[in-house]
Formats: C-alpha cells, sequence, structure tokens
C-alpha cells in the first residue's frame, strides 16, 4: 500500500500537482508516525486504510467548518485532497449493498444483535463502507 502512495507522490511531482503532493506527503507521514508508534518496519494493509479513513474524515470535518465560514476556496482545496485520498481505498459498499448484507445475517442468525453484526460486517469487510451509514442501518434493521 505505502509503495503504491510513493509511486502517485512521485507522479504528483512529475504532473506538478500541488494539492495531491502535500496530500500524500502528510499521508506518508501519518503513515510513518503509525510505523514508529507501534513499532513496526510496515503497516498492515488495514491499518493503511484506516489512516487514509481518518485523513478523509478530517477533511469531510474542515468542509463542514468552511462551508460555516463560507470559505468556497477551502472547500475546493478540500475537495481535491478528498479526491487523491480516496483512489487508495477499495470500492465503497453502497446503501443498497450494506441493508442486504445487514438482512443476509439477520436472516440467517435471528438472534444476532447489532454489535456482532457491525463485528462481521467490519471483519468481512474492511474499510469498504461508511461504518456512520452502516451504524444507522443496522440500527433499523436490529430495532
Amino acid at each position: 500500500m505505502k509503495s503504491e502512495i510513493q509511486a502517485a507522490l512521485k507522479e504528483a511531482l512529475k504532473s506538478r500537482d500541488k494539492i495531491k503532493l502535500e496530500t500524500l506527503r502528510g499521508l506518508l507521514t501519518a503513515m510513518q508516525y503509525e510505523e514508529i508508534e507501534k513499532k513496526v518496519d510496515q503497516l498492515p494493509k488495514e491499518a493503511c486504510l484506516a489512516i487514509i479513513q481518518r485523513e478523509i474524515k478530517k477533511r469531510n470535518e474542515e468542509i463542514d467548518f468552511a462551508n460555516q465560514a463560507k470559505r468556497s476556496d477551502l472547500i475546493d482545496k478540500l475537495k481535491a485532497e478528498i479526491a487523491a485520498l480516496d483512489a487508495f481505498l477499495p470500492p465503497q459498499l453502497a446503501s443498497e449493498q450494506l441493508t442486504e448484507l445487514l438482512n443476509g445475517y439477520k436472516a440467517k442468525n435471528p438472534g444476532m444483535n447489532m454489535g456482532v453484526a457491525m463485528k462481521t460486517l467490519k471483519d468481512s469487510y474492511p474499510g469498504q463502507y461508511d461504518a456512520k451509514l452502516a451504524s444507522e442501518l443496522a440500527k433499523k434493521i436490529f430495532a
């Protein structure tokens, strides 16, 4: 995963894409901090995906604040950063697919509660869905 990001960083350098370059440098730095913190040479893919999702979440929160401040220039920059980060995430499951999966879990095991279903979903599809959306759907299905 890290090598893919480094390759994209080189590409951004060549194409002089300043926003993408800054974003990928920041992402690599976040990964290096995590490696140092966990005392490992290379993070597993799941940890890398979690870092990317965390960075996207930060930028989405910044977009909310920029909207409140009516800073359209900052919003455009943040959306470009999110697009650069999104390229490294696997395709996200749609709301309908999440609903199907959760209904399937409930059909297979009628006694299953929401927590177990969310853990099963997390283990089966790491980094491939919006956790907030999945939680809302699970609350409706398992209520």
